[in-house]
């Protein structure tokens, strides 16, 4: 991977840029902070719907936070926001993994931690800016604000969406104005090491037509988790050599993560009607180790204790810690390197009927790791004479190789009629391409095996492979083209009542490629590419609104989602073959009934947005998975049960007085099957010899997401001395949550419900504000998710992060 040097890069922007930079005092210098919450709600703007308009007025679910939100809450990256949403779940996992996410109940995944990304789904598009991204890894620096869009969003942009949508909108370069910013957090993570989040930003008016803005930010997060080499039942020469010190035995705070990132954009502006921004974005994260708490073994815990296993009620998520709950075992490093780059010019341009607006941007994405592979070597491996777990000290390990890139355009005309009807207009065009790689590797199988199997020389007969004491290697790739008319029709029946229609029209071609190579020769080799392809696939939009009075409306909205298919890694086994139906998965789509209300009362005291809805998934995409020689899994997609989710969220924010404001946000949804379905992998009956099938009844529960959850904040401003001063105390609360889908009514294991309390306290002074923050007060480290380890070594339970402590200073200079 190409590394990103920040240190060599924020030399030559600091000499061109900071050269200029005089501090000086500016007292109408006005600090948002400042402003009361009553204020800061009503003058939030978004445009998500096409035009700019006022969140708390637009007639769909829209939701914004700005750039002084974002920073009080420590809102850096995508797993805080969707932590601090009640909306939106994910299983919050370290930073090395990527995380399956879940809008308003859609999804069908684990509530897990899984090495391999292609068991990570999302029903959520992300955008940065206006481009479209499969996951979204750039930090959240210099951004203006962050809009979250529920239902489907199809024929407002080009790159649509199944559940929902969450926009990264940057701050733009600004003519006539110099600018600098300084942001800097330090904080603690109990058990842990001081940490620092930095970031500096610039803007200078090169001339009155054009002006250049610079962003870079560091992250030093020094961790807190310590990696313990072997499990605490081993006896010595029973240890493994590990990684990447074959015989240390701890590595403290492992859960360490770098991050540098730089952004700088140059605008150019002749006039008030015409501009071009240019942006380029560098970001490399390097996110080492994993969060969590390995358990003991169950018949290691056991039998510890003198209880035989039919007397001992312990289970994989309730075995005794190995440690505490700041240590997890693991043999082998684990960390995962990822670099992000992209590159993008927009173009506004006022046409006197109509805006203009034209996006072209260029993304590439890659992440190489590692992770630990013990129990699946040994299950995998492990009948190979030498490599059973009783027979060395080696073990297995994983290594990937994953990557994205792609162009998109999109370019849109908005209407500027001032009679009864408007409109929105674009055309969209994507071409991607990705590819998920990973192999397994077993130090010592190439002789094992050559030992075992009279002569067999692995290097010889698979010339290609990447390097030696490789077992086994898969690639899924996948190169995707789209082309996208969409637009949207709104007609003013009355100065009150507004209806709109929409619709995206679309052709796609997707080319799949696989492999998966098994190099010990028990299920060979298989290659594969496959094409798919649709034309004319189209999705709808209806949406009416009523404006009660200036202060309130209510709205009703119809809209469908699309999510394209893809093809598994499935193969035929002896005489049985795989259905087509079952190698490849069709596209789902979600249709979103809606009806909301936002407004004011009490005199402007109280704002209250709340909605109800009803979704409606058909083709429901879920895992599926296939077992060869009976005990290597290849897993993938398949369409389910048609499924339903149905649910209600509400936010509330009430001025109790000029110095303190309450918020309150709530949301509970609820999502199953509406259909019993039975997939069977090969041809021929169900009940054939050597069939695998799985049947999902009518009721069962998709999980993943809590049925309820609350977030409240008690906001306290006023003036002191010649600044100002702010308190905050907020409260999450997070239902249970099922950790996969039921299975015939049977439910998986449980998280348990909790509750979180974090609080801040803000002083500043003109261009300067400085915040003390606690996070996770009570240090409540109640599970949210999990990592299974294969065999008998132990599960890794994933809590919440431990209470953490920290003061951010920012300065600002106009």
């Amino acid at each position: 991977m190409r590394k990103f040097k920040l240190n060599r890069l924020a030399l030559i922007i600091g000499a061109s840029l900071l050269s200029n930079l005089v501090i000086a005092a500016d007292e109408n210098t006005v600090v948002e902070a400042q402003q009361s919450n009553k204020q800061k709600l009503e003058v939030i703007e978004v445009t998500s719907s096409g035009r700019s308009t006022i969140a708390t007025k637009t007639a769909m679910n829209i939701t914004a936070m700005g750039e002084e939100e974002l920073r009080r809450k420590n809102i850096a990256d995508i797993k805080s926001l969707i932590k601090d949403s009640t909306v939106i779940s994910s299983p919050g996992n370290s930073s090395r993994f990527s995380d399956s996410v879940t809008v308003r109940g859609l999804n069908v995944a684990n509530v897990n931690a899984n090495n391999l990304e292609r068991f990570t789904t999302s029903t959520l598009a992300y955008y940065l800016d206006n481009t479209p991204l499969p996951n979204i890894a750039y930090r959240i620096k210099d951004v203006a604000r962050v809009e979250t869009l529920l239902g489907p969003q199809g024929t407002l942009y080009g790159g649509g969406s199944l559940g929902g949508t969450v926009r990264y909108i940057t701050n733009k370069p600004q003519l006539g104005e110099f600018q600098f910013d300084f942001n800097t957090s330090i904080y603690q993570v109990k058990e842990g090491s001081l940490s620092n989040d930095t970031d500096m930003t610039v803007n200078v008016p090169v001339s009155d037509t054009f002006a250049m803005r610079v962003n870079v930010a560091r992250l030093d997060d020094r961790g807190f988790t310590d990696r313990k080499m072997n499990a605490v039942w081993l006896t010595d020469d029973e240890t493994r050599f590990g990684s990447p010190d074959r015989a240390q035995e701890l590595y403290q705070d492992d859960d360490w993560e770098r991050t540098d990132s730089a952004r700088i954009q140059l605008l150019w502006q002749p006039n008030d009607d015409f501009k071009i921004n240019f942006s380029h974005i560098e970001q490399d994260q390097l996110a080492h180790g994993t969060r969590g708490a390995s358990l003991w073994d169950v018949d290691e815990a056991c039998a510890a204790q003198g209880l035989s296993s039919e007397n001992c009620a312990y289970t994989p998520a309730t075995a005794p810690l190995q440690v505490d709950e700041y240590t997890l075992q693991s043999v082998h490093e684990e960390y995962s390197d990822r670099g992000f780059s992209m590159s993008s010019i927009d173009l506004d341009w006022s046409l006197g009927f109509a805006e203009l607006s034209s996006s072209t941007s260029y993304y590439t994405d890659e992440r190489v790791g590692q992770g630990d592979y013990i129990g699946e070597g040994y299950i995998y491996y492990g009948w190979i004479d030498g490599l059973g777990a009783d027979q060395t000290r080696e073990s297995a390990y994983m290594t990937f190789d994953n990557s994205n890139e792609g162009i998109s355009h999109e370019t849109r005309l908005t209407s500027n009629s001032t009679g009864p009807f408007s409109w929105i207009v674009g055309v969209y065009y994507t071409d991607t391409d990705s590819s998920l790689k990973f192999w397994e590797h077993f130090r010592g199988l190439d002789n094992a095996m050559f030992d075992a199997w009279g002569g067999f020389d692995a290097n010889l007969l698979y010339p290609d492979r990447k390097e030696a004491d490789i077992g086994y290697f898969e690639d899924i790739s996948s190169s995707y083209t789209e082309l996208a008319l969409f637009g949207e029709l709104s007609y003013e029946i009355t100065d009150a009542w507004d209806v709109t229609v929409g619709a995206r029209v679309f052709n796609w071609e997707d080319t799949a490629y696989k492999n998966i190579s098994d190099y010990t020769g028990a299920i060979g080799i298989t290659e594969d590419i496959s094409t798919d392809k649709g034309n004319g696939e189209s999705i709808f939009k209806f949406n009416t609104s009523y404006d009660i009075n200036d202060d309130n409306l209510m709205y009703f909205t119809a809209s469908e989602g699309y999510r394209r298919g893809g093809t598994n890694g499935f193969r035929d086994e002896g005489d049985l073959k795989v259905k087509e139906s079952t190698q490849r998965f069709e596209p789902d789509t979600t249709t979103n009934y809606e009806l909301g209300y936002k407004g004011y009362v009490l005199d402007k005291d109280l704002y209250l947005q709340a909605n109800i809805f009803q979704i409606e998934w058909k083709n429901t995409q879920t895992y599926y998975d296939q077992t060869l020689a009976g005990i290597f899994p290849l897993n993938g997609t398949t369409n389910g049960p048609d499924s339903e989710s149905k649910g209600f969220e509400m936010q509330l924010r009430y001025s109790i007085t000029d110095e303190f404001s309450f918020k309150l946000s709530s949301a509970t949804s609820e999502a199953e099957f509406t259909e019993t379905k039975t997939v069977c992998l090969y041809e021929g009956a169900d009940d054939m010899p050597g069939q695998e099938c799985s049947t999902w009844l009518e009721g069962d529960k998709l999980g993943g997401a809590p049925k309820w959850r609350h977030n409240a904040s008690l906001d306290y401003s006023t003036e002191l001395g010649n600044g100002y001063l702010g308190a905050n105390l907020r409260a999450r609360y997070t239902d249970e949550v099922l950790s996969g889908r039921q299975t015939r009514g049977e439910d998986p294991f449980i998280f348990e419900a909790y509750t979180t309390f974090d609080a801040s306290v803000t002083y500043g002074v003109d261009n300067w504000n400085a915040t003390l923050w606690v996070d996770n007060i009570a240090n409540d480290l109640t599970q949210t998710s999990y990592q299974r380890v294969a065999g008998p070594w132990g599960y890794r339970s994933i809590n919440q992060r431990p209470r953490t402590i920290g003061l951010n200073f920012s300065y600002s200079y106009y």
